[in-house]
């Protein structure tokens, strides 16, 4: 399965339009966005015939008119045999394959300016002891990437520095992180 992500537009037109020409280009079979959206018309999103899925950023106020996208914050939901949950509904279910989040895990992909972690520990403590194949987060704009910690594939796809969007192949287990050279 493939999946397109993203984090950190902050209503940023060009960003849109970018991970859009995107979903057009690579065809995914699911579309996940980590929060911090700013604001965007729901039109946008018109003529996507993929599921969306999102979580709300810390930087989000009212995203009620986003009505394309299935915000998941305190829910689970399965697509394609895969369990997927937002971070909070994470510390209740037994097993769950990704987890969404706004915010990286702790000392995962959360360097921020000063190279200081600042990622989430109980986050960290449900990547532990849940072994999720993989968190997809955002927010830390300076540590957009990947990276395998433990048995969990941890990717920050922020675009909030640069970028367009990040593909997940779940079969291969392949990350390719688009524009951000």
């Amino acid at each position: 399965m493939l999946i397109q992500c993203a984090a950190d537009f902050h209503g940023r037109k060009e960003r849109y339009a970018k991970f859009l020409e995107g979903v057009k280009k690579e065809k995914p079979h699911l579309i996940i966005l980590a929060g911090d959206f700013g604001y965007v018309e729901d039109s946008i999103f018109d003529g996507i015939n993929v599921p969306i899925y999102g979580v709300v950023g810390n930087m989000d106020g009212e995203l009620n008119h986003l009505k394309n996208i299935k915000f998941i914050d305190n829910r689970v939901v399965e697509f394609r045999g895969l369990l997927i949950s937002g971070a909070i509904k994470a510390i209740e279910v037994d097993e769950v394959d990704i987890i969404i989040s706004h915010i990286p895990p702790y000392k995962t992909k959360d360097r921020a300016f000063f190279g200081m972690h600042i990622g989430d520990k109980k986050l960290r403590e449900i990547m532990n002891e849940k072994k999720p194949k993989y968190i997809i987060c955002g927010h830390i704009h300076e540590d957009a990437g990947y990276g395998k910690f433990g048995g969990t594939i941890v990717v920050n796809c922020s675009i909030g520095k640069r970028g367009e969007y990040t593909l997940i192949d779940t079969e291969k287990e392949e990350v390719k992180m688009v524009g951000y050279l």
